[in-house]
């Protein structure tokens, strides 16, 4: 029998928009590795225009590499990444597994919601609203199913409500869980990697959706320029060390991100890897300090307030940097109790400390005082979803709080 590979590589490219030509130039960049004996590269790739999906082995220079051709698929779909992964194990075996999803991008046309609308026969649909919500945040999402859950809401309405309150990245995040099940079932036993070259997921919520899942993640808490994650300078760590611990290469794609971004003369740039074997640990932190926060309000309201100002925000102001928030936090408050729940968090947040988060890396003194890991904190509406993630349900405390606090 054939011996496995030590890694499978697997590259989930939903280029169906206005990134496909980025996708070319990083089909380009893995061809400057390639695969080995001891790593298989493979690539899905939907492409923009009339090329359909294409599956490939990536060969260095790219030679005689396409495995698969199909017509049009829809690369939003749940079943369609399933049957890749299912596809990736079944050929080409490997000791462990990283799975990078390459992101929607840039987002839903006016026509493709148009056609999902009219195939879920959403209530007083018209094109203004096709519109609208391609505009809006929930153009970033990935799983047609989220936005199909969000056009089966009874009014226009409602639907505008989620794309005010963000509820395209929790509802992605609960199909997301569902793939990574699947994934973890065929493979037999949990994924060794799970990249994001997307933008926005460097997420505590995401990271606890997956933690049955996955061993380590490594994603972006900021919008990821379209040059997306520098595959060649990744590949060539693998293609040098096969046997890199799975921690450590995760740390290494980290270093290679910024390192890439900063000779390529761009900053603004994140990139964190989280041990998720430590993320229910971090978000027992967070827990503890929202029942603190509970236990004093409405007096406190005004102080969660100034701290949310004054700390670093992502997507429209919906997401905080979990560690800058209770630094701020902490500083504004003059309740030792509070202080100490706050710098608990700190603790928890710390990269490089052994806990939750093992490597982060930036360009920008904009994050300098982040951690790489973001948490749902929004100004207003509350997501109907966000009840609906794992971290919400097990720690309570949290989705509690900012219940109250948008009481008031």
């Amino acid at each position: 029998m054939e011996k496995n590979a030590k890694w499978t590589y697997m590259v989930y490219m939903a280029g169906d928009n206005n990134l496909s030509t980025a996708g070319d130039e990083d089909l380009k960049e893995m061809r400057q590795v390639g695969s080995s004996p001891d790593v298989n590269v493979l690539v899905q790739f939907d492409n923009a225009g009339n090329k359909g999906t294409r599956r490939f082995y990536i060969r260095r220079g790219g030679i005689n590499e396409k495995v698969e051709e199909f017509g049009e698929t829809d690369s939003g779909d749940p079943n369609v990444l399933e049957d890749f992964i299912a596809w990736s194990y079944d050929n080409y075996p490997a000791d462990r597994y990283a799975l990078i999803l390459w992101n929607h991008g840039g987002g839903w046309e006016p026509s493709d919601l148009d056609r999902l609308a009219r195939y879920e026969r959403t209530r007083n649909w018209n094109t203004r609203e096709a519109s609208f919500l391609s505009a809006s945040k929930l153009k970033k999402t990935f799983f047609s199913t989220s936005f199909s859950k969000i056009l089966n809401l009874d009014s226009s309405n409602l639907r505008a409500i989620c794309s005010d309150d963000g509820s395209g990245h929790s509802l992605d995040t609960i199909e997301l869980g569902k793939v990574l099940a699947y994934a973890k079932e065929k493979i037999g036993q949990p994924l060794d990697i799970l990249g994001m070259d997307a933008c926005l997921m460097s997420n505590l919520e995401v990271a606890y959706q997956a933690e049955p899942y996955v061993k380590y993640i490594v994603s972006s808490e900021e919008i990821e320029p379209g040059e997306g994650w520098p595959y060649s300078y990744i590949l060539n760590i693998l293609e040098k060390n096969p046997e890199i611990s799975t921690p450590e290469f995760c740390c290494e794609i980290v270093k290679a991100y910024t390192k890439a971004y900063n000779e390529w003369g761009q900053s603004d740039v994140t990139q964190s890897a989280f041990d998720l074997s430590k993320v229910k640990d971090t978000a027992k932190s967070l827990d503890l300090l929202a029942e603190t926060l509970i236990d004093k309000m409405p007096d406190i309201n005004y102080t969660i307030y100034r701290a949310q100002n004054k700390s670093k925000s992502f997507l429209n102001n919906t997401l905080r940097d979990a560690s800058h928030f209770c630094k701020v936090l902490s500083g504004l408050t003059q309740d030792s109790n509070l202080n100490q729940a706050a710098q608990n968090v700190v603790k928890e947040f710390e990269a490089n400390s052994g806990k939750f988060v093992i490597a982060e890396s930036h360009l920008g003194k904009d994050y300098d005082q982040c951690c790489g890991a973001s948490i749902y904190l929004p100004y207003y509406y509350i997501s109907k979803y966000y009840a609906d993630l794992e971290f919400a349900k097990d720690c309570k405390n949290w989705p509690l709080m900012l219940q109250k606090y948008h009481e008031y």
